[in-house]
């Protein structure tokens, strides 16, 4: 056989995926020819299967990088975990804090008009007879608890004393909206309703 097509098949005999015919016919070959065992002893010298000893050294390395990064994630992802509990903790228990991201402010009032008159009362809230809104966490919104007893009717006054709001009716256990409100700017707020003890919110 010629030595250029054994020189094609010297690849696959190095690699032993030769079949045992083709294996004969080379070997047969070699015997015989100085060039084609030189070419041999060459490609085998080349080829050095690494040990398993130096791929488990080539792969130590990015080992040691791939678990510091996993211990790296974990950590960051429980660090999130507890800020996050602690967060909603904070903003739950924590008074000044709760009151910063959920403002509210309550005033307790008691109608009792001579003959059932309904007139304006004025609204404190909270020891305060005027409010502002000074945080954009305010939603600006007025709620007639659901236990009062009666519908109220609402106006708001700005600083010099004219009528911001004017008769805004709110039934028991519902909210009215007051987006025309401006931030920190002093509002007075005033109701007017039937006999009975009130809850008014502001948020």
């Amino acid at each position: 056989m010629k030595c250029n097509v054994i020189k094609d098949l010297l690849p696959s005999y190095v690699d032993g995926i030769c079949s045992e015919d083709t294996i004969e016919i080379v070997e047969e070959h070699l015997h015989s020819c100085k060039e084609c065992k030189a070419q041999l002893t060459m490609m085998q010298t080349d080829y050095v299967e690494p040990m398993p000893e130096q791929v488990s050294n080539a792969i130590a390395p990015f080992k040691k990088v791939n678990k510091k990064r996993r211990i790296q994630v974990v950590t960051a992802t429980f660090l999130t975990f507890i800020l996050t509990v602690i967060g909603a903790f904070a903003i739950q228990e924590v008074g000044p804090v709760n009151k910063f991201f959920f403002p509210m402010v309550s005033a307790n009032v008691v109608v009792d008009s001579e003959g059932g008159k309904e007139e304006w009362e004025g609204l404190d809230f909270e020891d305060q007879n005027y409010l502002i809104y000074d945080s954009v966490f305010w939603k600006k919104e007025i709620t007639n608890a659901a236990n009062n007893p009666n519908e109220i009717l609402l106006r708001v006054k700005d600083e010099e004393g004219k009528i911001v709001i004017d008769e805004l009716e709110i039934s028991p256990g519902t909210s009215a909206k007051l987006e025309q409100l401006k931030r920190n700017e002093k509002y007075y707020f005033e109701f007017k309703t039937k006999n009975g003890l009130y809850l008014i919110n502001a948020t």
